[in-house]
């Protein structure tokens, strides 16, 4: 019968001086296994305590390197395969080119309005010109105009009145109304609410445009000194943080020149103060530094006071470098401007 070759169960025969019996094919011990092994393997059989019938792993330090940096062929392959491009599984693929562009272009495809022209009581001011089924395919998706809409912020506070008022001066300084004319008089009575249409003109066209971009970058308003705080608090009223204006109704000739200087030096969008508010006497006093660059708008608050072209803030006013004017006034103005 076989014996249990465990060596605590030899060293114990061994101590009792027990000789193993049985059959000989069947009965061997460690030693004798061990001698018939020869070759760079005889050290790790010797150790009493290894199972004759396994076969020993083979050492980390004796696997072949496929290369100077001793990584095996296995693990070559993987670094391949993983360094490999992605590479979309779709024939005739084209990805976009924004990833490749600089951060902070717009993104190429198809434009789209700023808000919403299908929404409730949505005020459309410009719709682009309908299109057949076959002139869509043929159209530059990159080139297509698109909607004005009024910011729905301002659109639910605005009176059917005030509806009208806005669209009526969002076509004339566009040049819709009458071509080649980008200017117009508003001449409601009081308390209509002219500060607000034009407040929803002045934020419409500094936001948005036919083009998907801002018709404008700057407008000025001017009004009697008096009026400077009010269109200030009146712009904080109804668009709170969204905008910040640059009320101008004191200081020195230094002072004033300066901050006039940084308005005009803005450019694009991300402009600060977009919206420059100064008395007439301001403007008169400092027109030789408005005249340096072009605005987008200028508003006139109290215009009948512009009944005499003969007088210097009148002329002051027609040398400034803006093509889109509105006038406002609570009384009738019967003279051509």
């Amino acid at each position: 019968m076989r014996r249990s070759f465990a060596p605590s169960v030899v060293a114990k025969r061994k101590d009792r001086g027990e000789d193993d019996d049985g059959d000989d094919d069947e009965d061997w011990n460690i030693n004798q296994v061990s001698k018939k092994k020869t070759g760079k393997k005889d050290h790790l059989l010797s150790s009493p305590h290894m199972c004759p019938f396994r076969k020993p792993l083979t050492p980390l330090g004796n696997q072949p390197l496929a290369n100077r940096h001793g990584l095996s062929a296995h693990e070559e392959f993987i670094k391949k395969l993983l360094s490999k491009p992605f590479k979309i599984p779709i024939p005739n693929y084209k990805g976009s080119s924004f990833g490749s562009r600089a951060l902070g272009i717009r993104r190429q495809g198809a434009r789209c309005a700023l808000h919403d022209p299908c929404e409730e009581n949505a005020l459309v001011l410009y719709s682009p010109p309908e299109l057949s089924a076959n002139e869509q395919l043929k159209v530059d998706m990159e080139k297509q105009p698109v909607h004005v809409v009024v910011d729905p912020l301002l659109c639910k506070v605005l009176r059917p009145h005030q509806r009208e008022g806005v669209k009526f001066m969002y076509d004339c300084v566009t040049g819709s109304q009458i071509p080649d004319s980008y200017g117009c008089i508003m001449a409601d009575e009081m308390g209509l609410g002219k500060t607000l249409q034009c407040i929803t003109l002045l934020w419409t066209l500094l936001r948005q445009g036919p083009d998907a971009k801002p018709t404008i970058d700057k407008a000025v308003i001017v009004s009697p000194s008096s009026l400077v705080k009010n269109w200030s608090n009146e712009i904080t009223k109804w668009l709170g943080s969204r905008i910040l204006s640059l009320p101008i109704d004191s200081g020195t000739k230094d002072e004033i020149d300066t901050k006039l200087e940084r308005f005009l030096a803005q450019q694009g969008r991300r402009s600060p103060t977009p919206v420059l508010i100064v008395s007439y006497e301001t403007f008169r006093l400092h027109a030789r530094v408005l005249h340096k660059s072009s605005v987008g708008l200028v508003i006139c608050d109290e215009g009948h006071r512009l009944k005499n072209c003969e007088n210097q803030t009148y002329q002051a006013l027609t040398l400034l470098k803006c093509q889109r004017r509105v006038l406002l006034s609570g009384t009738p103005i019967q003279n051509d401007l």
